[in-house]
């Protein structure tokens, strides 16, 4: 209680949602609540098209940095509005480089991979410069490398500067279930991309239907049932990460 926040949450929420939409957002509430996280929500547009999300990450970046430093957040965990957070129990904290661990201080950005390449739904960014630099170069990268196709806009934006020897070094591939887990199309598969009871999140990138999709999970993320709902210690994330890190 009282504790400085050290992670906030980014979102984007802006036109006219749908009420699913409105849904998957309250489901951050009490995930919020119980790790102390501020959630800053974009309600109207600022820039064309996709190009928005970049733009209020950086602002938020440059808001951040503005401080003194041991006021600033962190860390921000950017979400797309189509996640809905499955078991409130499970820490950010956890996922991301321990912080009582040099090895990892070059670490700035964590991202997940899925049959099309980067996801870029849902990721955590570290509040530093190398962030700044890297959304004013995904901001403006449709404008100096015209002639770069990209079929993902401003994923694919992302994806050819991570590549780039000025921010490749910095970046870690994360399990794609840690931040990107996606609903199973019959049963729990135990597939690597699959989500699994116990776990964060699920992220509806690119399914048809998906309001209907998301109205599924949204009543089953609503009962907060006791077996999704799972203590941190008993899911399968301790285990994962300390293997990981």
């Amino acid at each position: 209680l009282g504790a400085r926040p050290r992670i906030g949450k980014v979102t984007i929420l802006f036109g006219t949602p749908s009420s699913a939409y409105e849904r998957a957002l309250r489901t951050h509430e009490l995930h919020d609540r119980l790790h102390n996280y501020p959630l800053h929500v974009l309600r109207s547009s600022i820039l064309d098209n996709v190009w928005t999300k970049p733009a209020y990450i950086l602002s938020i970046l440059l808001r951040e940095l503005a401080k003194p430093e041991g006021e600033r957040l962190q860390w921000l965990l950017w979400v797309d509005g189509d996640t809905i957070i499955l078991n409130p129990y499970v820490p950010i904290e956890a996922l991301i480089p321990p912080e009582d661990d040099p090895e990892w201080d070059d670490v700035q950005l964590l991202v997940s991979h899925d049959w099309n390449g980067l996801n870029n739904g849902v990721f955590p960014v570290r509040v530093s410069i190398w962030s700044v630099e890297l959304f004013s170069a995904i901001l403006s990268f449709r404008f100096y490398r015209p002639d770069q196709h990209l079929t993902f806009r401003d994923q694919s934006a992302m994806d050819f500067l991570l590549q780039d020897d000025h921010f490749s070094p910095n970046v870690i591939r994360a399990p794609q279930r840690w931040f990107n887990a996606y609903q199973g199309e019959v049963n729990e598969t135990l597939a690597p991309f699959q989500v699994r009871r116990g776990d964060l999140l699920v992220h509806f990138a690119g399914v048809g239907d998906r309001d209907e999709r998301m109205r599924y999970w949204l009543s089953r993320a609503e009962k907060h049932a006791p077996d999704w709902e799972v203590d941190f210690r008993h899911t399968s994330y301790p285990e994962e990460t300390a293997d990981f890190w």
